[in-house]
């Protein structure tokens, strides 16, 4: 530093950086006293910004709603060392690529600016998945579906999930959910609750019980994991 003290008030920082003594690296820290564009992004006044060691933002706090990057954000907000959105809380309902996210929700961007993962404000088609209103989806930044959070009990594709993490193939078809009611699948009727995994195909792959069941005439207990061949026939275990 240029012969300045290496710790200084926020008060004075700010004056020692609107003379150009102090360049935001140096700062590291500070509450913007009005409103100044940072990176190409403009801050409301009131704002508490954390630098990086290159003096990029690293987040910001903004304690009155403000628009940056199109994005309504209040609250905490992350960059990438380029400036652009990592995730913020919104501050109201966004439309973003074809989808709604809630008011207080946190989205996740790629530095593309493609979403991430979000909460969705309504239900909505995502790719060939359809989705209930609170939904948190997880994107590939092509757009394509990896895995969901269920808010409540929902039929995909022709099996009723529970809620919590479900999981994707890249074309879209389900590939590993938590059965909320007793579902058949290849003419074997597992119980709710048992984890399941499936092949490309809809066939069971594997499954986690969660209640005693006999398959094929032999009685596997609570919390067994049974492998299936893709012609339905049980694997060994080996």
């Amino acid at each position: 530093m240029r012969n300045i003290p290496c710790i200084v008030t926020l008060a004075a920082a700010a004056i020692l950086f609107s003379a150009g003594y102090l360049t935001a690296a140096e700062i590291k820290f500070e509450i913007l006293e009005s409103s100044r564009t940072i990176q190409g992004n403009l801050f409301p006044a009131g704002t508490r910004i954390e630098y990086t060691g290159s003096g990029a933002v690293n987040y910001a706090i903004l304690e009155t709603p403000g628009k940056i990057q199109e994005i309504p954000c209040l609250g905490w907000v992350y960059f990438y060392e380029s400036g652009k959105i990592k995730n913020a809380e919104l501050a109201k309902e966004l439309s973003l690529y074809g989808m709604k996210f809630g008011k207080g929700s946190i989205l996740h961007l790629y530095e593309s600016g493609k979403v991430r993962s979000g909460i969705l404000a309504d239900g909505k088609l995502v790719g060939e998945v359809r989705l209930g209103a609170g939904s948190r989806i997880f994107l590939s930044e092509s757009g394509n579906l990896s895995n969901v959070d269920l808010a409540q009990n929902q039929e995909i594709q022709g099996i009723t999930c529970a809620p919590g993490q479900l999981y994707f193939y890249e074309d879209g078809r389900l590939k590993r959910a938590v059965l909320a009611e007793d579902e058949e699948i290849g003419r074997i009727k597992f119980p709710s609750g048992s984890e399941i995994e499936l092949y490309k195909s809809g066939r069971i792959k594997r499954v986690a019980l969660s209640q005693d069941m006999k398959i094929e005439g032999k009685t596997y207990n609570r919390g067994s994991r049974v492998n299936f061949g893709e012609d339905g026939k049980i694997l060994p275990v080996i």
